[in-house]
């Protein structure tokens, strides 16, 4: 980590003292109750990705939040996105690189009637603040910018340079993020990354997140007739829906196996040493087989087996099966056209458009050429090596923070577009707690979390700042 982006040699600004740092994180404790205003006014903005007006405006706030803080921020429109921040303020010659979002409501969010105050409120209860967004990702966001802060209150030039890009989500795989840093890569360029998505485990662990699944999303679509015709005719001619069904029963068999040779080509199996790391992180398979009403897995797999599978193994789901007269009656026809969404989730060493052409090919040989495919969605997975030393300089920091043992999470089941911005270390850190009821009724962070994410990445900029290693 170095003078230029990308680069890891010895910085010739002076690294902070351990007094810098402790006046850093006095000024944190000092104007904490105003960090938590300006939090709760960011949450109390509509900023659902169905209402455009109130994304736009959520990121004006942002842009003039960071230039409050001594940044330059610049809002900017851009394509499958509503407006982006990209913000910068100066520090050290390093560069840490911040990535979040303000939209809300990622997953379906439930009736707002179950809030036990407003979901925009934004009030405080018992030491947590209650806001729609807030764990996911406000809370974030805003730590991210009260850590730059703290420094500057303390009377201090911040040890690194931090970069923010704050996006507004259209669609859960950021079909943007690839286009907008390639369009702004001078920009964006750093040293390494902070991610949003991560929280504490239920013994209050700060999760250290290192990778994304990829996603290829489709749609599968076949027509037999010019239209419906009766059904009297099925012995003569061919029926859409049975045929895509066919098509989709050789792609994958109920228990979930993917029947089409070259699919998982390149997928990066987990070392011995990654499955140690997984082998400690929390795994709630109660939770999960209660909310699913099941007695087991399918597999018959144990938690521990469950935990594993659920990250580093390449899915495929059909997500939806239409065609034909659905009415609820009686009706006489043969459908005439069909079609499927299939839902494809990548992991690391996975190329989307290797599986794309085994997908086309597989169906080609069996017999189904004329299976249509569209695609809906891409991203490319990402992974970072837990062996990297911006890894071990953020669990550092999370010690000092914390007081405990971080769990570094080498594999993750969620999806997006982290793999964009993948030719640097990748971290990703945040300010909730496993059970923060992520977009559902009551979502909420501590009060204290927040305060020690934003102590947790003071501390990240100053180990930064001082650190000689090369990546792995």
């Amino acid at each position: 980590m170095g003078d230029a982006p990308g680069s890891t040699q010895l910085s010739t600004a002076p690294a902070p003292t351990r007094a810098d740092i402790d006046a850093a994180l006095a000024a944190v404790d000092a104007h904490f109750d105003e960090f938590v205003a300006e939090l709760q006014e960011l949450c109390r903005f509509r900023s659902r990705r169905q209402e455009p007006e109130q994304m736009k405006a959520t990121a004006e706030w942002l842009a003039e939040s960071a230039r409050r803080h001594g940044a330059t921020a610049d809002v900017i429109p851009w394509e499958h996105s509503h407006p982006y921040v990209l913000a910068e303020v100066p520090g050290g010659p390093k560069r840490l690189l911040h990535f979040t979002h303000y939209d809300v409501e990622v997953e379906p969010a439930g009736d707002d009637s179950e809030w036990v105050s407003g979901p925009y409120e934004a009030a405080i209860r018992d030491g947590a603040l209650y806001a729609r967004g807030v764990a996911d990702d406000k809370g974030v966001i805003m730590s991210r910018l009260h850590a730059v802060a703290a420094w500057r209150l303390a009377g201090l030039t911040p040890p690194v340079t931090s970069v923010f890009i704050m996006e507004g989500k259209q669609m859960l795989h950021s079909p943007g993020l690839g286009s907008f840093t390639a369009a702004h890569a001078e920009r964006v360029a750093s040293d390494a990354a902070l991610w949003e998505n991560s929280w504490r485990d239920s013994t209050g662990r700060p999760l250290l997140k290192l990778a994304e699944k990829g996603v290829l999303y489709l749609r599968l679509k076949v027509r037999t007739l010019p239209r419906d015709l009766t059904s009297q005719n099925t012995a003569l001619l061919a029926s859409a829906t049975t045929r895509l069904v066919g098509a989709l029963a050789g792609m994958v068999s109920p228990d979930g196996t993917v029947g089409v040779p070259g699919f998982a080509d390149g997928a990066r199996p987990p070392t011995e040493d990654e499955l140690a790391l997984l082998a400690d992180v929390e795994f709630d398979g109660d939770f999960l087989r209660r909310r699913a009403e099941v007695d087991g897995f399918i597999g018959g797999v144990d938690d521990r087996e469950a935990a594993v599978a659920i990250r580093t193994r390449p899915t495929m789901t059909i997500a939806s099966l239409t065609g034909g007269d659905d009415r609820d009656d009686v009706t006489l026809g043969i459908p005439a056209e069909a079609s499927a969404k299939v839902e494809i989730r990548l992991v690391a060493g996975q190329d989307p458009q290797q599986v794309l052409d085994a997908i086309r090919a597989h169906l080609d040989r069996t017999g189904f050429a004329d299976v249509e495919i569209d695609v809906m969605a891409t991203s490319r997975p990402s992974l970072t090596d837990h062996r990297d030393p911006f890894v071990a300089l953020v669990a550092d920091a999370a010690r000092r923070t914390y007081g405990a043992e971080p769990v570094i999470e080498p594999y993750t089941q969620w999806i997006g577009n982290q793999g964009v911005l993948a030719d640097r270390p990748i971290v990703g850190v945040g300010v909730s707690r496993a059970d923060s009821g992520v977009d559902g009724p009551n979502e909420q962070i501590l009060l204290e979390d927040y305060r020690a994410g934003i102590k947790h990445v003071i501390e990240i900029m100053a180990a930064m700042a001082a650190s000689t290693e090369e990546p792995a």
